[in-house]
């Protein structure tokens, strides 16, 4: 066994003896049809787009238990995603110390005990634990579905057949099976704009002089690894430009005004516009909902991008394409991967040919105009 592959088994253990014991906690409490459900508590810890690609199952939970009260954990992080969403009744906030990141600060769990108060729930869904909220769904001594018994299912299946990694939205699908819920066959992941928030980014288009049709370009990324060189991002700035007239329109987070910068530079005679790190993510998002296009690596805001409609190309390299692709009938996932991928995206082995560099401008110009050329032969059939 390669070191690397030692450090990626030793960094897992503390995960998989967490699905061990939620797989055993199920046991103790299993949903069974007999059981008479009025609340429904979800756990969903984890970040951004891992949220975003949980929504086809909370839209199936609501509607196995259409007159349930549904109340959801997320960090606050994620609360911002659930407004508007009919599957959800009410939202709780913990920042597990499992999966909160700077510069959120974590909760203890007692808060979260405080929030729920006397409140019960008859069944608990963990899409997405810690050992609190384990301890916690065992005790209640309300039913529970997990997810930690989905990945038990898969680990063993990958011993024996060797297969690639399932995508997330697969381990969810298999962990609802003992609802008695059935695999979407064509998920889309959902967010909703309201009126005001799509009238507000259309008036920020006019204040900033961002006209239609535009290309979102997301040159940063969650890891430097996962960056995409930018001068490839300008060749695609400039098919966008010539041959649909797109203007580009660069986005992304505060810490990734650098890159984005950088990006403005190659590309100054387009006349960019560069709004990286103005908006927030709700603006963003509704922002996105009047692309023509977004580009960007692997993260959570490709999900975003895609969860609001809008054409998207997801580039990957370190991260786990097969587990994290874009989901969405416009959506386009690009990724070369290498005999050491997925990898931790610390360090690289072959840092002058990582496998970021390895997709090639070409590839996405094709994913450009396939995308781009079938929304406007939609566009021209209407």
């Amino acid at each position: 066994m390669t070191n690397e592959k030692v450090e990626k088994s030793v960094a897992n253990a503390p995960g998989r003896t967490l699905y061990v014991a939620s797989a055993l906690t199920s046991l103790v409490h299993p949903f069974r049809e007999q059981r008479k459900v009025e609340r429904i508590l979800i756990f969903k810890l984890d970040h951004l787009g891992d949220l975003l690609i949980a929504t086809p199952a909370l839209r199936a939970i609501r509607a196995r238990f259409p007159d349930a009260e549904i109340r959801i954990v997320v960090g606050d992080w994620n609360v911002a995603l659930l407004r508007h969403n009919p599957s959800i009744d009410a939202v709780h906030v913990y920042n597990s110390a499992r999966f909160c990141r700077p510069p959120n600060t974590t909760h203890r769990f007692s808060q979260l005990r405080e929030q729920l108060g006397t409140w019960k729930p008859d069944l608990v869904v963990g899409l997405r634990d810690d050992w609190h909220t384990l301890g916690y769904a065992l005790l209640s001594g309300a039913a529970r579905v997990d997810r930690g018994s989905a990945h038990l299912v898969e680990y063993a299946e990958r011993a024996r057949t060797h297969q690639a990694l399932r995508h997330e939205i697969e381990r969810l699908w298999r962990t609802l099976e003992p609802l008695g819920i059935e695999r979407e066959t064509d998920p889309q992941l959902d967010y909703f704009v309201d009126d005001d928030e799509r009238t507000e980014a259309r008036r920020f288009m006019a204040d900033r002089g961002i006209r239609a049709p535009f290309a979102m370009l997301h040159a940063g990324a969650t890891q430097p690894l996962r960056e995409w060189p930018l001068e490839r991002f300008a060749s695609i700035a400039r098919h966008l430009h010539r041959r649909y007239g797109m203007q580009a329109v660069l986005v992304g987070v505060d810490r990734e005004r650098e890159r984005s910068r950088g990006l403005a530079s190659l590309i100054q005679d387009l006349a960019p516009v560069d709004v990286t790190g103005e908006l927030g993510l709700r603006p963003t998002a509704a922002l996105m909902g009047e692309a023509g296009l977004y580009v960007g690596s692997d993260g959570g805001a490709m999900h975003l991008a895609a969860a609001v409609g809008a054409p998207t190309i997801g580039l990957f390299g370190p991260g786990s394409y097969h587990v994290f692709s874009p989901i969405g009938r416009r959506t386009v996932g690009i990724t070369r991967m290498f005999p050491c991928s997925p990898c931790g995206q610390i360090t690289c082995i072959r840092p002058q040919d990582t496998c970021m560099h390895a997709i090639t401008t070409d590839e996405v110009l094709e994913a450009v105009d396939r995308l781009v050329g079938r929304e406007e032969l939609v566009k021209a059939g209407e």
